[in-house]
């Protein structure tokens, strides 16, 4: 029977009353539970005027199940810091902690638990980790061939930037992560890999991992005891005496760690790192902004590589067999032929079911490329060359995707924006 998320709720509701015990900590184990069989990555507790909504991301859409009544607002949010280790009392500042595999029953993900305070009570966010069997390859990802090949290659290299582009939810860290498991797991040559995240997402056997605090350069608090925690760029820069030949920055955020991390790859290490940004080309004009010479760009960065996620289309979706004039991140394209999602009991109505990658990579070692680089090009002039060059645009992916049924018009529309 076709039940939404919605629906889904309202049964964890009426169960949750019937049994015997605190009905907050009854209903919070079936969301958590029921957020993991739904393939839920986020939940969202958000107090407002009219109670506590309840959110789940799925595919990266955000759905509303339903509101609970705002008196509960305190008590969901003490139990749920509960798990994570958070102070209960402090509830005027944010708090961020982390759940352990195994520590709730039934739940084999670990999560990232934080609050924030709000004009109506404390909103809590969970973030789910993916599981640690999820993309453990670069076959895995689900790219197509030809982006595979240009990923291998890029691991295959001794030094050189190596950096991942984006949106927030792009999945940037996934692929990270299976680059980092290729070359840990290479068995021809074993090389010093290690990484500087926030926060560790999983455990990767052969990589030294290390948690950077989100707070840099300040006094923190661990067992009751003060220590000074360092900044990415100052971390880095004393990583390279640990004698690594690959270092993985989890994300560069400004200048400071842009410049150490480029400096890292100009000085013999492969660097991978992910930074937010629309399109690869794009990328290149704000590292620019950040004050990052071009030189350093031309010379240090090997491999820029944007992607986005778009969902599925579940295999109940309809044909249709026409022309539709579709705008993506400002080009006007034509598609040939496109599919509609309908909605099923497999899906849960969405009409949809999973999500798939596309991507584009700029060839930077291009000649023409490189030069409207160091010439400070604009970004729309730099990505008429690389097109101009050979490079297939993501949108122009994408349409490949739509015409064959993969995903969506709508789908492409609400990921690119028009």
């Amino acid at each position: 029977m076709l039940q939404t998320v919605a629906e889904h709720f309202e049964t964890w509701l009426r169960e949750s009353r019937k049994q015997s015990g605190d009905f907050i900590v009854i209903l919070i184990d079936k969301i958590l539970t029921g957020a993991v069989a739904l393939s839920a990555s986020d939940i969202h507790f958000q107090p407002g005027r009219n109670g506590v909504e309840v959110r789940f991301r799925i595919d990266g859409v955000l759905h509303i199940l339903g509101c609970l009544p705002l008196e509960h607002s305190g008590q969901i949010a003490a139990r749920l810091k509960v798990f994570a280790g958070l102070l209960t009392y402090k509830v005027d500042v944010p708090q961020e902690g982390r759940v352990r595999s195994g520590r709730i029953e039934g739940i084999a993900q670990e999560m990232r638990i934080s609050s924030a305070p709000t004009l109506f009570g404390e909103r809590i966010v969970i973030r789910f980790f993916s599981p640690e069997n999820q993309c453990q390859t670069i076959e895995s990802l689900g790219f197509e061939e030809s982006i595979q090949q240009h990923l291998h290659e890029a691991v295959a290299r001794r030094n050189g930037a190596v950096l991942i582009v984006g949106p927030s939810g792009s999945g940037k860290t996934t692929t990270a992560y299976a680059l980092l498991r290729e070359l840990a797991n290479c068995r021809e040559t074993t090389r010093s890999i290690v990484s500087l995240e926030d926060p560790i997402e999983h455990a990767i056997d052969g990589v030294a991992q290390i948690e950077v605090s989100s707070n840099p350069d300040s006094d923190a608090t661990k067992h009751g005891e003060k220590f000074r925690t360092l900044s990415l760029d100052r971390m880095l820069q004393y990583m390279m005496r640990q004698d690594p030949e690959v270092l993985m920055v989890g994300e560069i955020r400004e200048r400071r760690t842009a410049e150490a991390a480029f400096q890292a790859a100009l000085t013999g290490h492969l660097l991978i790192s992910t930074f937010h940004g629309g399109s690869a080309a794009e990328s290149i004009g704000r590292f620019l902004e950040l004050g990052i010479e071009p030189f350093v760009l031309r010379s240090s960065i090997a491999f820029l590589f944007c992607q986005r996620l778009l969902r599925r289309l579940c295999s109940c979706s309809s044909k249709v067999e026409q022309q539709l004039e579709i705008r993506l991140q400002g080009k006007d394209l034509t598609v040939q032929q496109y599919f509609e999602p309908c909605g099923c009991s497999d899906c849960g109505g969405t009409g949809y079911a999973g999500r798939i990658p596309v991507a584009e990579i700029l060839p930077l070692e291009n000649e023409t490329i490189a030069r409207a680089v160091l010439e400070r090009r604009a970004t729309g002039i730099i990505q008429q060359l690389a097109q101009e060059q050979g490079m297939t645009l993501l949108v122009e992916n994408v349409v490949r995707l739509i015409e064959t049924g993969q995903t969506s018009p709508l789908e492409a529309k609400r990921v690119l924006g028009h």
